[in-house]
């Protein structure tokens, strides 16, 4: 008996997404009204530093936990190895590791009127990433990002291959040095 099953339906995926947008809705109506242009400014602007916050711990968590520290990288090989899989974390999982680990440190540092903003990023980014991993494997390529996004993907999971660790983003594989130039592989030709 497993405590934790990774294998999930099709409905319990896009049940993940439902309860990701409602809870960022939900995060977003909590907050405090901005009496100002210059509060309202604020705002979004933490927003926008959790999303890229989000970023960072997408890339960290896929190249170094799911890549790098068992179990993760033992659960992670499933799905190199069944790409069609819908594979993941629970959500009630997810849930309780981005209180632990990203909204209450986060609330301890800056204080509860900053953590809110910066979560609502963090959770928009996260639900972003989802929605482009799943599409990257499910469904047809739609705009130049999908498209873009699904192509870096399918150079992740090539065999063999350890770069293009960002699903929804290629800014870290670039910045640190995982995309395909450090591979020998002629940017222009192949990057997405």
């Amino acid at each position: 008996m497993t405590l934790i099953s990774l294998r999930h339906s099709l409905r319990a995926c896009y049940l993940d997404f439902a309860v990701y947008a409602l809870l960022i809705f939900g995060l977003g109506s909590s907050l405090a009204p901005p009496q100002t242009p210059r509060e309202a400014a604020g705002l979004l602007v933490l927003a926008l530093v959790g999303l890229a916050l989000w970023s960072l711990i997408e890339y960290l968590t896929h190249r170094f936990v799911l890549h790098g520290i068992q179990p993760f990288q033992g659960w992670h090989s499933e799905h190199h190895a069944h790409p069609r899989e819908h594979l993941g974390l629970p959500t009630w999982l997810s849930l309780a590791l981005f209180t632990a680990l990203v909204y209450l440190p986060l609330r301890a540092m800056l204080g509860a009127a900053s953590a809110g903003p910066l979560m609502i990023g963090v959770l928009a980014g996260y639900l972003i990433y989802s929605m482009a991993h799943h599409a990257s494997h499910h469904w047809p390529a739609r705009g130049m990002w999908m498209e873009r996004r699904k192509r870096w993907h399918a150079l992740h999971h090539q065999a063999g291959q350890a770069r293009c660790y960002g699903v929804s983003t290629t800014f870290w594989d670039r910045a640190l040095g995982s995309h395909l130039r450090q591979r020998g592989l002629s940017e222009r030709s192949r990057s997405p």
